[in-house]
């Protein structure tokens, strides 16, 4: 009887001394504002939005082909999908011998994700090489901007590791053969590379904790289209997440579950109601229609996102027109609220 009277006092003091749970105190939401995107009448630039920030830095969407992920752990090569750009992996790791025959032209899918691009998991065929290069890649710069010798481009990984890949490219015809070092840099999602100047890395996004999406122009693929159909592979102006920091973001429109929430009623306690992604293209193009018998774009209406970033914080975000108030098409305002 004795012992269990020394447990139960012991337990009683061990009790009096633990901490109560800390209540979390959310943070007030911040006031609703508004941003302009400038992409441009032919969507030329790219506008980067910084939400938590309140900021927007702007660059030309055809400085750069390649993006290369840039996380100590990252292996990804990207397409710049607003030039209309397609890679074909060759059956050469000699780089000398690849060239354009019998090509199977891929291109990343508007999602970015890691099993949806056009190179691919390169460091598998690597493996198999006996030279510990990547299969030949043969990199189709985009019909749009490119013609000519200027168009097309051989692309050779030799190696990556945790600060930096070492890549082997020319002009089909084996002239111009460079060997290159693209350094990584943590601060950065990804870093940009041009084949122009005998190739160049090209500063040309914000580092990666200063945007949240990019408003540019990529290619959507329609798949109900045939291959041979010019309305298959089409570019669109929309906005792309930064999927790179740690980005999601979820749809609200009328058919949402499990009810639809006006953008002015949608608070904090209603997040967890809704499916969030980090597929890069989940907000997209097509939060706009273009009315052909009035010749012009329109906002639709009852539809908006809700994006959570890399810290934890939510924010609501519509856009409210398409036009500058000169009349301008591809000029984005947008309205927001961390909620």
């Amino acid at each position: 009887m004795r012992n269990y009277l020394i447990l139960f006092a012991l337990l009683a003091l061990t009790s009096s001394c633990q901490k109560d749970d800390e209540a979390i105190v959310l943070p007030s939401p911040g006031p609703v504002q508004q941003l302009t995107a400038p992409m441009g009448i032919n969507y030329d630039d790219q506008v980067y939005v910084s939400l938590s920030q309140g900021k927007i830095t702007v660059a030309p969407y055809r400085n750069y082909d390649l993006m290369f992920e840039s996380s100590v752990q990252g292996m990804h090569v990207y397409l710049n999908s607003g030039k209309l750009m397609f890679a074909s992996r060759t059956n050469y790791g000699d780089f000398f011998q690849a060239d354009s025959t019998n090509s199977n032209w891929k291109l990343d899918a508007s999602n970015y994700m890691d099993d949806s691009t056009a190179i691919g998991d390169w460091w598998v065929s690597a493996a198999s090489n006996t030279n510990g290069y990547s299969h030949v890649f043969i990199i189709d710069r985009g019909r749009i901007d490119h013609t000519g010798a200027d168009r097309f481009r051989k692309l050779q990984i030799l190696s990556a590791d945790d600060t930096h890949y070492e890549i082997r490219y020319s002009k089909l015809d084996n002239s111009g053969v460079t060997v290159m070092t693209i350094p990584k840099n943590p601060n950065y999602g990804l870093v940009y590379f041009s084949f122009n100047n005998n190739g160049t890395l090209v500063n040309q996004a914000p580092p990666s904790s200063e945007w949240d999406f990019v408003f540019t122009k990529y290619t959507h693929v329609y798949f109900d289209e045939p291959l041979s159909s010019p309305y298959r592979y089409y570019p669109v102006a929309g906005a792309l997440l930064n999927r790179w920091k740690d980005m999601s973001a979820s749809v609200l429109k009328m058919d949402s579950t499990p009810a639809y929430l006006p953008f002015g009623d949608c608070v904090y306690s209603n997040v967890d109601s809704f499916p969030f992604s980090s597929k890069a293209d989940i907000i997209g193009f097509d939060w706009k229609y273009y009315d052909f018998g009035n010749n012009q774009y329109y906002i639709r209406p009852d539809l908006f996102f809700l994006l959570k970033d890399e810290n934890g914080f939510f924010y609501k975000v519509r856009m409210l027109d398409f036009y500058s108030q000169q009349g301008v098409k591809g000029t984005v305002t947008l309205e927001y609220q961390r909620i």
